[in-house]
């Protein structure tokens, strides 16, 4: 089925999204591995990567229903956070405004009958429901340790297991 320019034009826009949630946490690595909290930047090396990897999947299936990929600019991102809890916060915020991106673009391939990309999305609002949840399970983890330097240490610890 072929894409319409409307859907074309919001899944070219969903990649820039992608990306830029990779350079955003790219950013926050940068600030993590700056703090000394080997566990944290880990996650977050690990969590660019997943990003960079959807980007590319969006771009696969495009180019899968002979759409045209164009790539857009990105805005630069911050490398200073307020500690680990803002990082987090900031990530989460992120993750749900890209739910908030995927689930438009969606509603876009369900009004146009377009099973080909409504199924592929679907796969990406599962995904998100993951990837909020990962964030918010690290962030009450970090409120809870608050400012007690071992239990901070101690999650630090606990992101440095994330495997891809």
């Amino acid at each position: 089925m072929e894409l319409s320019k409307k859907l074309q034009d919001a899944l070219n826009k969903q990649v820039a999204f992608e990306y830029e949630a990779a350079y955003k946490y790219d950013g926050m690595r940068i600030y993590l591995k700056d703090l000394g909290a080997p566990g944290a930047t880990k996650w977050m090396e690990l969590q660019t990567w997943e990003e960079v990897h959807h980007a590319e999947d969006f771009i696969n299936f495009i180019k899968s229903v002979d759409g045209q990929v164009e790539i857009h600019a990105i805005e630069g991102q911050t490398t200073d956070y307020d500690g680990l809890v803002s990082v987090w916060e900031a990530g989460l915020a992120h993750e749900k405004e890209i739910t908030a991106s995927i689930k438009s673009i969606l509603e876009i391939a369900i009004k146009e009958k377009n099973y080909e990309a409504e199924n592929f999305l679907r796969t990406y609002v599962d995904e998100q429901v993951e990837e909020e949840e990962h964030f918010t399970d690290v962030l009450e983890l970090l409120k809870k340790a608050g400012d007690d330097k071992a239990a901070i240490f101690k999650v630090d610890g606990i992101l440095g297991t994330r495997e891809k």
